[in-house]
């Protein structure tokens, strides 16, 4: 029990902005502090938060593992850890959602793969509960009596056919509850032009070599600038050379 609360649900989280946040600030304001040739884009990167990345998904695979292990112990203190585990993922949603809208530059979500995954890999562990159910509940009153191997077995059992049913319910069941595609993708129809207006980086901008091409020898007014993040505001239109976003003076105020 002490192993999972607070040892393992809540205490390295309560320390993670340290190294996550403070620590990489601090040395990052150190090095531009005391180099003064860092300057520009390059001091602006050693201070500025890495990106979100899916580690959280192994954070709540590991505590849900711990979770539910304990089940197959006395259950003096299973209210406790779960209201422990309930508390500390509280902690760890508004830990998140700060740093989201605080602290790292962006997110980059390509696909919805790892969230499937990430859903299916709960299916082997919480396919122990269901191995539990069997071991905890042998030899009760009105319940199955077995020892040894059998007794394995039927654990084994029970683990297996909850894997079955939750990947299968995973794959079959719940993408009926999702909207239905339409048949045909109304942005087909959208030409480049209405795409970039809206969206700042594309194929000329975040091209350094083409905006320099662009600036020293067609000398373009104006010029292709080059794409950064954080940055899109400085972006200038030219609709003559595929650059067609840029900011309102009421977005850039905003």
């Amino acid at each position: 029990y002490a192993y999972a609360f607070p040892s393992t649900y809540l205490i390295p989280f309560l320390i993670e902005p340290i190294p996550a946040i403070g620590a990489p600030l601090w040395v990052g304001r150190l090095i531009v502090r005391s180099h003064p040739e860092v300057q520009g884009r390059d001091a602006e990167d050693w201070v500025a938060m890495a990106e979100m990345e899916m580690g959280r998904y192994a954070d709540l695979l590991l505590n849900t593992i711990l979770g539910i292990l304990i089940f197959f112990f006395p259950g003096g203190y299973t209210w406790q850890l779960f209201l422990g585990m309930a508390g500390s993922h509280a902690y760890i949603y508004i830990f998140d959602h700060l740093r989201v809208l605080r602290s790292i530059p962006s997110c980059t979500f390509a696909s919805f793969d790892i969230e499937w995954w990430a859903q299916a890999m709960f299916a082997p562990i919480i396919g122990v509960v269901a191995s539990c159910l069997v071991f905890k509940s042998n030899c009760e009153p009105g319940a199955h009596c077995l020892r040894g191997m059998p007794l394995i077995l039927a654990c084994s059992t029970a683990w297996v056919a909850h894997v079955v049913l939750h990947l299968s319910m995973l794959y079959f069941l719940i993408p009926k509850f999702g909207k239905t595609a339409p048949e045909e993708d109304a942005s087909m129809r959208l030409d480049y032009a209405t795409v970039a207006r809206s969206r700042p980086c594309n194929w000329f901008n975040s091209n350094p070599v083409h905006c320099l091409r662009s600036k020293h020898i067609y000398q373009h007014s104006p010029a292709c600038s080059q794409y950064v993040r954080g940055r899109e505001h400085l972006l200038k239109a030219n609709d003559g050379i595929g650059c067609f976003f840029e900011q309102s003076p009421k977005s850039k105020n905003a």
